[in-house]
């Protein structure tokens, strides 16, 4: 976890970079099927595939943690 000491959200670069190129290709995607343009809509579906990858392998699900809780799945009693 980057330096969140308020629980929710971490503050990692490559997540961000990982939603970033995630909402470009949907950006692409959705301008395609505006214009009619297939090829143009499968890059746009390619350029998701990148960003997901990408979101793997900067573990992006690592950043968030439910309702500010800790790393500890189960809550002690």
């Amino acid at each position: 976890m980057a330096g969140n000491a308020g629980g929710g959200h971490g503050v990692s670069v490559g997540s961000w970079i990982a939603c970033l190129v995630i909402i470009a290709g949907f950006t692409l995607g959705g301008a395609a099927l505006i214009i009619w343009n297939w090829p143009m809509f499968w890059a746009g579906v390619g350029v998701v595939v990148i960003g997901c990858v990408i979101g793997r392998a900067v573990n992006i699900m690592e950043d968030v943690l439910e309702y500010g809780g800790s790393n500890d799945p189960e809550p002690s009693s």
